[in-house]
C-alpha cells in the first residue's frame, strides 16, 4: 500500500502542515494589514478633504476589506472541514490495514470474474458467426479480408476461453473486440 504524504521520512506531516500554516498566516496577517491601511488613508483622506469622491473610495476599500475577512474565514472553514476529512480517511486507512479482505469477495468473486470473462469470450465468438455468416451470404462478393478476420477472432477468443476453463490459477488471455 502507498502512503499518503511526502516520501521523506525526515519530514512528517504535522512539520509540513505546520510550516504550510504558518506560510498562510503570514501571507494573510500582511494581505489584511494593508488592507486596513488602505481603508484607514481612504478614510482619513475622505475626511480632510471633505468630498464625496473620498467617501466613495473609502467605501470601496471598506468593501473589500469586507470581502477579505469573509473569504478569509470561508477558507478557514473549508480548510478545518477538509483537515477533519484527511484525518478520518487516515484513521480509516490504518485501521483497515493489515486485514483479510472481506469473506464475500474471496472465491465466489473469482468465480464470478470467470464466469463473466467466459461469458463475454461466448459473446465474441457469437458476434464474429454472425458477421462471418452474413460475409458468406454474399456469395463471390464476400470480403475475404473479413471473414479471416473473424475466422482468426474466433480461434483466439476460442483458446482463451478453454484456457480459462482448464487453468485453476489466474485468468489471463487477451480481450479481443
Amino acid at each position: 500500500m502507498q502512503s499518503i504524504g511526502p516520501n521523506d521520512p525526515r519530514l512528517s506531516g504535522a512539520a509540513t502542515d505546520r510550516k504550510t500554516s504558518r506560510t498562510a498566516l503570514w501571507a494573510t496577517v500582511i494581505g489584511m494589514a494593508v488592507l486596513v491601511l488602505i481603508f484607514v488613508f481612504a478614510i482619513i483622506q475622505a475626511a480632510n478633504e471633505s468630498s464625496v469622491l473620498g467617501w466613495i473610495l473609502a467605501a470601496i476599500a471598506g468593501g473589500w476589506l469586507a470581502i477579505a475577512v469573509y473569504v478569509l474565514f470561508m477558507v478557514r472553514g473549508t480548510l478545518r472541514f477538509g483537515r477533519e476529512a484527511v484525518a478520518r480517511m487516515e484513521g480509516e486507512m490504518r485501521g483497515a490495514s493489515g486485514r483479510a479482505p472481506a469473506a464475500a469477495s474471496s472465491a465466489s468473486e473469482g468465480d464470478s470474474v470467470r464466469d463473466q470473462k467466459i461469458a463475454h469470450s461466448f459473446q465474441i465468438v457469437l458476434v464474429q458467426a454472425k458477421v462471418l455468416s452474413e460475409e458468406l451470404e454474399k456469395g463471390p462478393e464476400a470480403d475475404r479480408e473479413v471473414v479471416d478476420r473473424s475466422i482468426d477472432t474466433i480461434n483466439l477468443t476460442a483458446k482463451n476461453g478453454m484456457g480459462m476453463v482448464r487453468s485453476d490459477g489466474p485468468i489471463s488471455g487477451t480481450v479481443v473486440d
